[in-house]
């Protein structure tokens, strides 16, 4: 029978390990809790194995939390379907396809989260330009782009009309 390891059974095991993993020598951990430099580099393949362990233990939750994740969003899906049904029978046209936009709604999220689709960002800007300036912009564009075609010219805009006093 294969003896424990010494430091595996430490009971200072903790703050060798922490040493160990901020990358101080095994001399240097042997010598501050008197155990063999041996000892020492046989147990960081021990904490290797742990810590692939734990790696896989993690991994296992995480594939767990995932399919519960997809079990309801596959309840959500059902709940839709079965409303869309209800309102069918109904004759309730408005409702049917609410619930059909629900279903498209959660079918999406299930594709987004399963890596189906891909979501882009959209952005979008709101520029707000004087005629003047908007001219001024597009002239810079096509200077710096090129065009065939003279950019046409706009009519232009007639002045606000601004109301007198008493009016």
């Amino acid at each position: 029978m294969a003896r424990s390891c010494s430091i595996c059974i430490h009971h200072r095991r903790d703050s060798m390990d922490k040493l160990l993993l901020r990358g101080e020598h095994l001399n240097s951990v042997a010598r501050r809790f008197s155990v063999s430099p041996d000892a020492v580099f046989r147990h960081r393949k021990h904490m290797q194995v742990v810590m692939a362990k734990s790696a896989a233990a993690t991994v296992q939750k995480d594939v767990g939390y995932g399919s519960a994740l997809l079990a309801e969003v596959a309840r959500i899906r059902a709940d839709a379907e079965r409303v869309q049904v209800e309102y069918e029978n109904r004759r309730d046209l408005r409702g049917a396809l609410r619930a059909i936009e629900t279903r498209l709604s959660v079918i999406e999220l299930e594709a987004r989260f399963t890596g189906q689709i891909e979501v882009k960002q959209k952005n979008e800007f709101h520029l707000h330009f004087t005629p003047d300036r908007a001219l001024a912009v597009a002239e810079a564009y096509v200077a710096r782009h090129g065009s065939e075609k003279p950019l046409p010219l706009l009519p232009p805009v007639p002045p606000l009309v601004e109301l007198e006093e008493g009016e």
